[in-house]
């Protein structure tokens, strides 16, 4: 089932299932809450599609960091910006085109989160980790950018571990986890 008709059957079934979150298969099918494969997580409420990260060695590494770039502001090739798997313009921007040129589980408007939607995936809990991991495997206990700047050189992060926003300078690297608008 492709991703467009989900919200038709999401629609009908939302007050029947108490769950939020779908797993997503890279071709925009709904998964099994159980699947390990997923490459996406559709949040039934916002209507928003959110990046899964993995574990293994490619675009949508956990490990992968990236300067916060935007074409106006920010730093496209810095002294932070070698730490993605091609090792040159590792920065939103370039990260935000990926997703877009191979349209990750169907959706073609990969874009950062704003600051508020981040803070839509906190769950506060027992964890170090604030995410729930069971649709979020690999995420790191570091901060993930937003696409909210404070001033040409600051843009807002927030961290998984306390659930905080805090303002970093665009020239560090840190995680990134795009989201999009379901198509």
């Amino acid at each position: 089932m492709k991703l467009s008709l989900i919200f038709l059957v999401l629609t009908s079934i939302t007050s029947a299932a108490n769950a939020q979150l779908f797993k997503v298969s890279d071709r925009g099918t709904i998964l099994k809450n159980t699947s390990l494969e997923q490459s996406c997580v559709l949040d039934d409420r916002s209507k928003l599609v959110w990046e899964v990260k993995l574990a293994t060695q490619g675009l949508q590494n956990a490990q992968n960091t990236y300067t916060w770039f935007n074409t106006q502001s920010g730093v496209q090739n810095g002294d932070y910006s070698h730490n993605c798997h091609w090792s040159e313009s590792c920065n939103t921007q370039a990260y935000v085109k990926a997703l877009k040129d191979i349209k990750l589980c169907q959706q073609s408007n990969w874009r950062l989160p704003t600051q508020a939607e981040l803070k839509t995936l906190l769950v506060y809990g027992d964890n170090d980790l604030l995410i729930n991991q069971k649709f979020f495997p690999n995420t790191q206990l570091k901060s993930y950018w937003s696409s909210d700047e404070l001033s040409t050189n600051i843009a807002i992060d927030v961290p998984f571990y306390y659930g905080g926003s805090q303002g970093s300078d665009k020239s560090f690297d840190a995680y990134v986890r795009l989201v999009s608008n379901a198509n």
